[in-house]
């Protein structure tokens, strides 16, 4: 599928926005509970999916808000594009004036249901990818993803930010098909069908899971800049060197006296 000019202009406009800047993707797993994200205001973050439920979403106001395809991935036999909407329009309402990512393909869907209007839209298209690394960035053709957390980063390395660090991306597939920072039941919009759910089986996730840290692999070559900002040892994603949370937000005074000392 072809861009338009003005939409391919839009994407690569945002090629190194961000260069000399660091960012936050903030991720939707439990371990966020463990830390306290009312750091990340006044810093550059892209938020996913249904993170914007999280109470100090408001206070750390997201640049960016990044979603995986709906319709393509997640339509049909799992959700109507009723459900879509339903959840799209409260994320519109929290997200305040974040840039949106959405896949080309959701484009009639949210034109149709005037979702997100007078706001700024980045659409993406995704291409099967055979694990070449020397593969270039570019938006409107993202080597095809397993979870959002692989598109936001990619959109993170073509904005050109010198450090990307990853709090409450988890991976912790074994824990359960549905674990995040918050009660799913009770705070997602989108309700889906434990049946719907039954291929979601350890094979399933190992495969796909494979898959994404290849990704991550590829992502982390082009610039060696991604930081998992978990530090605990036992944490599942190995892919990226860890950091500790808190220590990303140490004073510069306190920089300053640990470096006279």
């Amino acid at each position: 599928m072809f861009l338009s000019g003005h939409t391919h202009k839009k994407n690569h406009d945002l090629k190194n926005r961000h260069v000399g800047s660091r960012c936050f993707i903030l991720g939707a797993g439990s371990s966020v509970k463990l830390q306290d994200i009312t750091k990340l205001e006044g810093e550059y973050v892209i938020s996913v999916s249904n993170t914007f439920v999280h109470p100090d979403f408001g206070l750390i106001k997201p640049r960016y808000h990044v979603l995986p395809p709906l319709l393509q991935s997640h339509g049909n036999d799992v959700k109507s594009e009723e459900d879509f909407v339903f959840w799209l329009r409260q994320m519109e309402v929290a997200t305040e004036s974040a840039e949106i990512f959405f896949h080309l393909g959701d484009k009639a869907m949210i034109e149709r249901n005037g979702l997100f209007n007078n706001r700024i839209i980045h659409w993406v298209e995704y291409a099967e990818w055979d694990g070449d690394f020397d593969r270039n960035l570019n938006l409107e053709s993202i080597p095809h993803i397993n979870s959002v957390s692989e598109l936001a980063i990619t959109i993170g390395l073509y904005l050109g930010f010198d450090a990307i660090n990853l709090p409450g991306i988890d991976h912790d597939w074994f824990n359960g098909v549905l674990v995040h920072f918050y009660d799913y039941e009770k705070e997602h919009a989108i309700k889906l069908d434990p049946k719907k759910l039954d291929f979601v089986d350890a094979e399933f996730q190992m495969r796909r899971h494979a898959e994404i840290f290849r990704k991550y692999k590829y992502l982390q070559s082009i610039r060696h800049n991604i930081f998992n900002a978990n530090a605990d040892p036992r944490h599942y994603l190995d892919t990226f060197p860890k950091v500790d949370f808190d220590s990303l937000f140490v004073d510069n005074s306190e920089r300053e006296g640990a470096s006279a000392s």
